[in-house]
């Protein structure tokens, strides 16, 4: 049997909120500072495995239900990735260690904390409440597929989506 979708997405939005603290704790320990790059990698390179695995296969099946506060919140949540995308590039930008790269990393957890908070009491509780648990298992399966095939964001570009032109192709 296969995970709920809306399950897996909570155990990421926990494993996030964990290694954003971790992070935190090494921000003013410069020996540490190794650690904190190869973290803040792992971190940058899931957020964008998780949110492209949504965008393919939570978010279509969220904004293609009749509900036009489902498509608007799709379109919302896609907003939100940029959002966290952008924070993540200015990161890979900067010098590790440095104001910037810090300054990047706190704009990419304020983004995804906003996104995440949303998520999980305007988009998770009503998908549950509307789909079965077939569906959301159906998903789980197709998420984790996804979250397998794109390891390390292999194959993904951390690029920005037209939230607009996304929510119109996905509910065509």
């Amino acid at each position: 049997m296969s995970a709920d979708i809306t399950e897996m997405i909570l155990d990421d939005h926990d494993w996030f909120r964990r290694r954003f603290l971790r992070l935190a704790d090494l921000r003013d320990d410069r020996d540490q500072l190794d650690e904190a790059a190869e973290l803040w990698d792992e971190v940058a390179r899931y957020l964008e495995v998780h949110a492209s695995a949504e965008e393919e296969h939570f978010y279509p099946s969220m904004a293609r239900r009749a509900d036009d506060s489902d498509a608007s919140a799709t379109e919302d949540a896609i907003g939100d990735h940029d959002d966290i995308r952008a924070g993540a590039r200015k990161a890979f930008d900067a010098e590790v260690g440095s104001d910037a790269w810090w300054q990047a990393i706190d704009e990419t957890d304020h983004a995804n904390n906003h996104h995440m908070s949303e998520e999980e009491s305007d988009d998770l509780a009503p998908f549950r409440r509307a789909t079965s648990l077939a569906l959301r298992q159906e998903l789980g399966a197709k998420f984790e597929q996804f979250k397998s095939e794109h390891a390390g964001a292999a194959g993904l570009d951390f690029a920005d989506k037209d939230a607009e032109a996304y929510v119109e192709a996905v509910t065509d």
